[in-house]
């Protein structure tokens, strides 16, 4: 068995499969450090671009075999520290406190062999690690790197860890009037900042993609999305090609979502089939995420075989998320029972759908903490399988306000029980075709290019005499299933 040293140095020239006719560039990140070993400096680079790559996991590895190699290299210290500080989506855990916090001690015991802004990055984040709540420990780095980010205008990596601190420090990015906050603009003005200098730099591409998405300016990010689709990605770097597929959902470019996620696939395949690894075990974290991204554009476009040949390869999440998109209540019926979560959802919906509510109670006791939408998802079926038209709309109403504030309703998100398209199916069933068609309405400008919503739009105008005949024009050119749609599909 390869040692972890020997593992990444093989692999720094490992592409990943599935670019585009193999001519794309390779995806490359660089930030001079003191060392005089070529070596350490490649493999502090790896270990950057896992981070930008969020396989923290695997930068640990790399940044570690830096560490062996040059025990001096206070930089290496500061990556493996840095490593449980970049993920947003897992931004603390005990065991990477105190890996960061030992991490910063060596870091800070080698600062003469640092230069002066590596040195001031460690303070940074020495101050993330100190004591404290959670919260205050991000708040202090990210004032720590703004900082540091005012006194090295120069240095494109830096700005881009300081975007990351500040972005995972504040959870307001937008006001009440919808505009973007002022730590918003900061992590914005850093990023676009490092794109001058470094324009290549994926990871300030990818918190762009993060950012204007969140504060609802994604056609502003569509040069990032392009930029992130445009190289081929070391093995380990899947979620780099995936965070194109956000961008694409926005402007209802659902070809180039699958063909951006299935290539994130791909690389997380043969990533996995490498070993078990740290690297390996932290992007189990994000495939299913992938998986979503590719089976979400093609149930969209109705792609629907395509859709179960490829859920077929993974594990029972995702099958039975399908099955539930599909509506295939037989089928959830098949896949495992013992699941909890996502899997006892899917089995108390479509146990609601079929009338069984026994069974609906005993699975939605099994979800856990049963979240408002989980909850009203679940009657929504129920009134569905009770044919109680009125009660269906009232669980999707509640629904549909909530995600105003829960996650906006994202078909990317709900993407195996759509809220929007669902609510709008519900009003058409309940004969309230004016309601259902500011909603159809509402979610295309959401989500353009949608065949499901344009669909129901075309149907909410004919039930009212009105002309149908662009959504229905839009619906025939996007639509690419076997059969046409009807009501009993949305939703």
């Amino acid at each position: 068995m390869m040692s972890p040293l020997a593992l990444a140095a093989a692999l720094l020239l490992t592409a990943a499969p599935g670019a585009p006719g193999g001519a794309a560039p390779e995806a490359q990140a660089h930030w001079t450090i003191q060392t005089s070993d070529p070596q350490v400096q490649a493999l502090f680079d790896r270990g950057l671009m896992m981070l930008y790559a969020f396989d923290v996991g695997e930068a640990q590895v790399a940044f570690g075999a830096a560490v062996q190699r040059d025990p001096d290299c206070a930089m290496a210290y500061w990556g493996l520290a840095e490593a449980d500080a970049i993920d947003i989506n897992q931004p603390s855990t005990p065991e990477g406190e105190k890996r960061g916090e030992d991490a910063v001690a060596k870091a800070r015991a080698h600062l003469a062999h640092a230069a002066p802004a590596e040195r001031d990055l460690i303070e940074a984040m020495r101050a993330r690690y100190g004591k404290g709540t959670t919260s205050a420990k991000f708040a202090r780095y990210a004032d720590a790197m703004t900082a540091f980010a005012k006194a090295h205008q120069d240095e494109p990596n830096g700005l881009v860890i300081a975007g990351f601190a500040v972005y995972t420090a504040n959870d307001a990015l937008v006001d009440a009037q919808n505009e973007m906050t002022p730590k918003a603009r900061e992590v914005l003005a850093d990023v676009d900042r490092a794109l001058v200098l470094e324009p290549s730099n994926l990871g300030a591409h990818h918190l762009r993609v993060h950012l204007l998405e969140e504060v609802r300016r994604w056609d502003d990010a569509v040069p990032d999305a392009a930029a992130l689709e445009a190289f081929q990605y070391p093995l380990g770097e899947s979620h780099l090609p995936h965070m194109a597929g956000h961008i694409w959902a926005r402007t209802g470019e659902y070809d180039r979502l699958i063909n951006d996620n299935v290539r994130a696939v791909d690389n997380d395949r043969a990533w996995f089939a490498l070993g078990n690894g740290p690297g390996q075990k932290y992007m189990q974290y994000y495939h299913d995420h992938d998986v979503d991204f590719v089976l979400y554009g093609l149930t969209t476009e109705g792609r629907n075989d395509e859709a179960r040949t490829f859920a077929a390869r993974e594990d029972t999440f995702s099958q039975v998320r399908l099955a539930l998109r599909l509506h295939d209540d037989a089928r959830i019926e098949q896949l495992d029972t013992s699941g909890v979560g996502a899997i006892a959802f899917a089995h108390a919906v479509a146990a609601a759908r079929l009338g069984q509510l026994d069974v609906m109670r005993a699975e939605s006791a099994k979800t856990g903490a049963l979240d408002g939408q989980r909850a009203n998802l679940i009657e929504a079926a129920r009134a569905l399988g009770a044919h109680d038209p009125a009660a269906r709309v009232a669980a999707y109403a509640r629904a549909y306000a909530a995600t105003k504030t829960d996650l906006p309703g994202d078909p990317k998100n709900y993407w195996s029980m759509p809220i929007g398209e669902g609510y709008g199916a519900a009003l058409l069933a309940a004969d309230r075709p004016a309601l259902a068609e500011t909603v159809f309405a509402a979610e295309l400008k959401r989500f353009p290019n949608d065949p499901h919503l344009e669909w129901g739009l075309a149907r909410a105008l004919a039930a009212q005499g009105k002309d149908d005949t662009v959504p229905r024009a839009a619906y025939r050119a996007h639509w690419k299933g076997t059969r046409d749609l009807t009501l009993d599909d949305l939703g």
